[in-house]
């Protein structure tokens, strides 16, 4: 299946991105959200605090809702992880989300779900995102058009949903 999103222009901004299918009909969105109002000023500061950033996600479709949430900043200091929670019909389940990246010019991250590990990798050059579980590609996720930043997501197995695959995806876009 293919999907549509527009991110937005600045990083900073908390308003929803809206995802939809072929048809131009809206499945569902995701949206940064800040803890309180000093967390969201503190990226309106000249000064670089990198270090006291967090990245939270919140996205639903008709279906799912997705909550990823940063780790403290103790269990971060080595490497940056992520809970993420996902809701399905009163059901909740927890999973992880870990950063495996050793050069910052090829992100790699780890999510581990129901004992499976999908890796994703972004390719900054040609613009392209590649998860794969076991060397097999499950989903790309290609920036179309680099003003306003459109992405297209193909899928080709159901093992993820959209708001997982762009949640995960807008982690990595606000992290490198």
């Amino acid at each position: 299946m293919e999907f549509f999103s527009v991110l937005p222009m600045r990083k900073y901004l908390d308003k929803p991105i809206a995802i939809n299918d072929s048809n131009s009909v809206q499945v569902g969105f995701i949206q940064r959200r800040y803890k309180n109002f000093w967390d969201k000023l503190i990226h309106y500061l000249p000064l670089s605090l990198s270090f006291l950033e967090r990245i939270n996600i919140d996205g639903e479709n008709g279906v799912y809702h997705l909550q990823i949430r940063e780790r403290s900043f103790k269990s971060n200091l080595i490497k940056l992880k992520w809970d993420i929670f996902l809701n399905d019909a009163g059901e909740e389940s927890k999973f992880l989300l870990e950063d495996k990246t050793k050069v910052s010019t090829n992100p790699r991250m780890v999510y581990h779900k129901n004992n499976k590990e999908y890796v994703f990798r972004k390719d900054i050059f040609n613009r392209t995102c590649e998860i794969s579980l076991n060397d097999i590609t499950c989903a790309t996720i290609r920036m179309d058009k680099k003003i306003p930043p459109s992405l297209k997501t193909i899928t080709q197995t159901n093992d993820l949903t959209i708001i997982e695959l762009l949640g995960i995806y807008y982690v990595m876009n606000l992290t490198y």
